[in-house]
């Protein structure tokens, strides 16, 4: 959470600074670039993190495999997704040279393996060097975008974010997931392929539509109320979206944790609610608060047209937490289909909605619909989320019962499969 909180404060003051010192033409160019690589570097991972917040826990010896194989993975995924932008992508607009072609690709992979790492740390029981990890990056590239002020090209904010990046992950994949993944001991106890299977499809669906409607909603207010409205939607998207990463934060080091066999499951739930509730509650009010001195940094007319906006999209928070907690618990139990059909409802709702609503009612129309749709997830999900709440706070359930991993038995372990016959005979 902390990692979260900090990396979108830094990304505000990066983009402040990149204002500020270079031309609007070219921190356009290089938000574009950082976009599309970023977007593309999500892309490649193909959820994969996924399974290392709920598998690595319970890997063991097999937790090096895992990683060195879903890491090629990504690596060959990245490249082709960054050669295909390249040969499709509007490049006479945003690359200016041969090289900077050639390089985009390579920027696509470090910055997917940079957001692995953060899932993969989880699962290793390593959450707190995703802080450090995230924070340092965040603070040597407003370093860098500083200091290439002189040079004044958009690829040169692009350094600024890369550069951070690459080192920092060879540093974090030598000193720490290299380390921690070699000592890893023991079996296992991952489920079969089948049952993996069908969590990762789950998890990539949700993933899917995490992606897809981001990228879309702007391209539908450019389309209905110009690309000015859009301007003040993408600031308030950026607070609100912040907020809300801070809550799903709360999730991954839960999945990680509960997965283990020996977990406390109960008092891990409590915990995650007690963190990604009370976050959602704080981010709600605070929000509504100073979302006029939030927007009033970016210029009189974004405090105008955005203050309303972002204090209806920040009513979504509490909502959000509901969702967050509810999915995080349907990942320790691998049961996600009911979480992947909400979630498409929830994008099917905002795309269709938007696209009436601007038109009603202008850019706080589409506040009133991601309202409308966070809502109606919540209604969805309220019986079968409360359900699975009580089922995990319940002091009789255990963490391998809740989460079905399995369990010695008796013919691999005799000592277990003795204790209830010397039991029985003494009684």
């Amino acid at each position: 959470m902390t990692a979260s909180l900090a990396t979108g404060v830094l990304g505000f003051v990066f983009w402040t600074i990149a204002a500020r010192g270079y031309s609007a033409a070219e921190v356009g160019r290089a938000s574009a670039l950082i976009t599309s690589a970023t977007l593309l570097a999500t892309l490649s991972n193909l959820s994969i993190g996924s399974l290392y917040e709920r598998f690595l826990p319970v890997a063991g010896t097999q937790a090096r495999r895992i990683i060195a194989s879903g890491r090629t993975v990504i690596v060959c995924a990245a490249l082709l997704l960054g050669a295909c932008f390249v040969l499709v992508g509007p490049t006479d607009t945003l690359f200016t040279t041969p090289l900077e072609l050639w390089l985009f690709p390579v920027f696509v992979v470090i910055l997917g393996i940079f957001a692995i790492q953060d899932q993969t740390l989880i699962g290793l029981g390593r959450s707190r060097t995703v802080a450090t990890k995230n924070i340092s990056q965040s603070t040597i590239k407003l370093i860098l975008v500083t200091a290439l002020i002189p040079v004044g090209t958009g690829f040169a904010v692009v350094w600024a974010w890369v550069i951070p990046a690459s080192l920092i992950a060879f540093w974090v994949g030598m000193s720490t997931i290299r380390r921690r993944a070699r000592a890893m001991a023991g079996p296992g106890a991952l489920p079969q392929p089948r049952e993996i299977a069908q969590f990762y499809a789950g998890s990539l669906g949700i993933t899917a539509v995490g992606v897809v409607v981001p990228l879309v909603v702007p391209l539908v207010i450019v389309t209905r109320l110009g690309t000015e409205m859009n301007a003040y939607f993408s600031i308030c998207w950026l607070v609100v979206s912040t907020a809300a990463i801070l809550l799903h934060a709360t999730a991954a080091p839960f999945v990680a944790t509960a997965a283990e066999p020996d977990a406390d499951i109960r008092s891990a739930t409590i915990r995650l609610i007690a963190l990604c509730g009370g976050a959602g509650i704080a981010g709600c009010l605070i929000l509504i608060g100073i979302a006029p001195w939030i927007l009033a940094i970016m210029g009189p007319q974004y405090a105008e047209s955005g203050t309303d906006l972002i204090r209806l999209m920040a009513l979504t928070l509490p909502t959000v937490s509901f969702v967050t907690v509810y999915t995080a618990l349907a990942r320790v139990r691998r049961r996600l289909r009911l979480a992947v059909v909400v979630q498409c409802i929830f994008g099917v709702v905002v795309l269709c909605g938007i696209v009436f609503a601007a038109d009603r009612w202008g850019i706080i129309g589409v506040g009133y619909v991601y309202l409308a749709a966070d809502i109606a997830v919540v209604l969805l999900l309220l019986v079968p989320g409360v359900r699975l709440i009580r089922l995990a706070l319940d002091p009789a359930t255990t963490s391998a019962s809740f989460s079905g991993t399995p369990v010695p038995t008796a013919a691999s372990n005799p000592t277990a499969a003795s204790e209830p016959d010397r039991r029985m005979t003494t009684r």
